[in-house]
């Protein structure tokens, strides 16, 4: 290599290193630092500062609600008990629970004028809401854990992640369906092509999972819908960072995609594909979970655990939070696309979009009936479908066939300690639902 090659070569090299360097943040990454600003503003003293990183945060991602109890509590420290009431009633109408009395940053706000109709707010979301119908329950194997739901077109088929298995629940017991092979990892969320006789499911192996040992590893798993024999195992290669895909949804044309809600990515195994493709880079969701695929099929909504729902474009990867209505999708666990739900708007072009999500990360637990608009780009509408319902305590995925709608309501993940581990010998048994939609008010 001559001289003017190599002083070339340094000055490329540094120029890579300089874009490197200057690389913008990417919203999430701009958000994890302001929330972590907030917090160490805090500690220090300044909570003007702390009010400062943490309203940026909320702008980033208004459809979180814990955000606005955090402001909330750094306003009322500061004396702006006025401005903290007002997120705690946003926080509120987002259809939540807080216990504002006893937590003592907040508890003052009781005194303050309006505080009594944000309290009726908290009462109202007390309230029991909806109509369930158990369709099966699963008590034999105290490590099962219902995850997710597809169906067969004979009837419902529940995977057990630490059970590394797949069941029919029963009215009173459930019977097997998938023939596992010694190196079946732990069942997550589901996806039935009957066109095809295929049942996809997400698959991940490792000492983090309930039931798991071994190296981390995950991929996708094709099952016959006939026979429940295993076809094949897709695996994601191996980069050095942790993965565990959690939730499946499948195109018109047989495409399969799955969330890796560790890694942080969304991957696709194209019809007749070998091989998995990155769609959205790891990092780009905190933990992305359930999915919807838009009219169209050029697009999907994806629901990230920590900052609510996304629009992905599924040719170029692009990724945006949705905009309008604001009822608190962080802690969304899964979604499903309910076709059966008339709007009224029959003579509407385009059509808007019905998802049913589940959450388990906020209080209450519930069900929703979500209006979507048909670019997928906002939330036009939003209603609670069952919350504060007997055995509406542990809620995992859904799924939708026909008008019918299923879910699993006690799934057992509330049975184990922090370490994975069954806290009770003999645990509740999963319940398994049937929501009734309620009449649409958008």
């Amino acid at each position: 290599m001559s001289a003017r090659t190599a002083r070339t070569a340094l000055t490329a090299l540094a120029a890579v290193f300089l874009i490197a360097a200057e690389a913008p943040e990417t919203r999430l990454e701009q958000y994890q630092r302001l929330r972590r600003d907030g917090a160490a503003a805090v500690q220090a003293g300044d909570l003007a500062k702390a009010e400062a990183a943490l309203e940026q945060a909320l702008t980033l991602y208004p459809d979180v609600s814990g955000s606005y109890i955090r402001l909330a509590r750094v306003q009322a420290a500061a004396g702006k008990r006025g401005e903290a009431l007002a997120n705690v009633e946003a926080y509120a109408r987002m259809g939540q629970l807080y216990d504002v009395p006893g937590d003592p940053a907040l508890k003052d706000l009781t005194a303050v004028p309006g505080w009594a109709d944000v309290a009726a707010l908290f009462d109202r979301n007390r309230t029991a809401f909806g109509e369930l119908t158990e369709v099966g329950s699963v008590t034999g194997d105290p490590e099962f854990i219902g995850e997710g739901l597809a169906h067969d077109g004979a009837g419902w088929l529940l995977s057990t992640v630490s059970g590394r298995t797949i069941v029919r629940p029963g009215a009173r017991e459930a019977t097997p369906f998938l023939k596992a092979d010694t190196g079946t990892g732990a069942i997550f969320g589901m996806a039935a092509d009957r066109e095809r006789g295929v049942l996809w499911a997400a698959e991940a192996w490792g000492a983090d999972i309930p039931g798991g040992s071994g190296p981390s590893k995950t991929g996708l798993l094709k099952i016959s819908l006939s026979d429940g024999r295993i076809l094949a195992r897709f695996l994601l290669p191996e980069d050095g960072g942790k993965h565990q895909f959690g939730d499946v949804i499948l195109t018109s044309d047989g495409t399969v995609y799955a969330t890796d809600s560790i890694g942080g990515g969304l991957w696709r195994l194209k019809a007749g594909g070998v091989r998995l493709e990155q769609v959205v880079a790891p990092g780009a969701f905190a933990s992305p979970q359930g999915m919807a695929i838009c009219p169209g099929e050029g697009a999907m909504v994806v629901a990230d655990y920590s900052t609510g729902l996304h629009r992905v474009d599924l040719k170029t990867g692009q990724t945006a939070p949705l905009t309008g209505l604001r009822t608190g999708m962080s802690g969304t666990d899964g979604l499903v696309v309910a076709p059966g739900v008339d709007y009224g708007l029959r003579n509407a072009s385009p059509l808007p979009m019905a998802v049913i999500a589940t959450q388990n990360g906020v209080l209450p637990q519930r069900l929703m009936l979500l209006r979507i608009s048909a670019d997928c780009d906002e939330v036009e509408g939003a209603d609670l479908v069952a919350a504060n319902l007997p055995g509406l305590d542990d809620i995992t995925l859904a799924a939708v066939d026909g008008s019918e709608v299923v879910f699993v309501g006690h799934a057992r993940w509330a049975d184990r300690d922090p370490d994975g581990k069954l806290a009770l010998p003999a645990p509740p048994p999963i319940r398994v639902f049937r929501a009734t939609l309620p009449r649409t008010s958008f």
